[in-house]
């Protein structure tokens, strides 16, 4: 078997994950969930009014899958460059998430992506989107009954 030159090896190596990566975006995007801004919800201090959706539906217990939010301001304006952090939990048993979602992409039009969302057993569940931008910190509390 022939090995391949060096520098070959190394042009291919770089390329070939980037191509990947293209790839796999393009079909994501495609399965990707789009939250209905008519069911947005308004955040605690109404700083935001934000939307939602999973990538499964009915939600499944034990399976990870992603959800996308959309974060409008109170105007109804797409918030770009949000930092949003995800944390929840079931208050009735006193523990958190059994993962660490996290918003990985912007997506435009004040959509992010957040990977990692599962839910390890039935109940009553809180997840709690935290936004930060520039129109200020704010979040909102979503129940979901599993």
């Amino acid at each position: 078997m022939n090995a391949l030159p060096p520098l070959l090896f190394l042009a291919l190596s770089a390329t070939l994950p980037a191509a990947g990566a293209l790839a796999a975006g393009a079909l994501a995007a495609e399965a990707w969930p789009t939250p209905n801004p008519d069911n947005a919800q308004v955040t605690e201090l109404g700083r935001y009014r934000i939307s939602y959706a999973s990538a499964l539906e009915p939600i499944e217990i034990n399976r990870i899958h992603i959800w996308v939010a959309q974060v409008m301001d109170a105007d109804g304006n797409p918030v770009e460059g949000a930092a949003i952090s995800i944390t929840g939990g079931m208050p009735d048993h006193d523990h958190g998430l059994p993962t660490a979602p996290r918003a990985t992409a912007y997506l435009g039009e004040g959509r992010y992506l957040i990977e990692g969302m599962k839910f390890h057993m039935g109940g009553a569940w809180e997840v709690v989107l935290n936004v930060k931008s520039g129109t200020g910190d704010d979040a909102l509390s979503i129940p979901l009954d599993l």
